[in-house]
C-alpha cells in the first residue's frame, strides 16, 4: 500500500520538475488554439504525441496529465 502512495506522490510532483517543458508546450498550444477555448490536459498529451517528443520528461508529463484527467480535472490549472 505504501508503494502505491509513493507512486502517487511522485506523479503529483511531476509538473514541478518539468515546469519549463510544460510551459513551452502550453505556449505552443496557445498559439494553435488562438484563445478560442481553454487549454485541456488532453491537448498537452496530443501535442506530445503528434510532434513525436520523446524522453522521460515527456512521458512523465503524459502520466501527470492522465492523472489530472482521472481526477476529473480537464482544463489546465497552472
Amino acid at each position: 500500500m505504501s508503494e502505491r502512495l509513493d507512486i502517487i506522490e511522485k506523479i503529483k510532483k511531476i509538473p514541478y520538475r518539468n515546469f519549463e517543458i510544460l510551459d513551452d508546450l502550453i505556449k505552443i498550444i496557445k498559439k494553435i488554439i488562438e484563445g478560442k477555448r481553454e487549454i485541456m490536459y488532453s491537448d498537452i498529451i496530443n501535442l506530445i504525441i503528434r510532434e513525436g517528443y520523446l524522453g522521460e520528461n515527456y512521458k512523465q508529463i503524459i502520466i501527470w496529465c492522465n492523472y489530472k484527467i482521472r481526477l476529473g480535472k480537464y482544463f489546465v490549472e497552472i
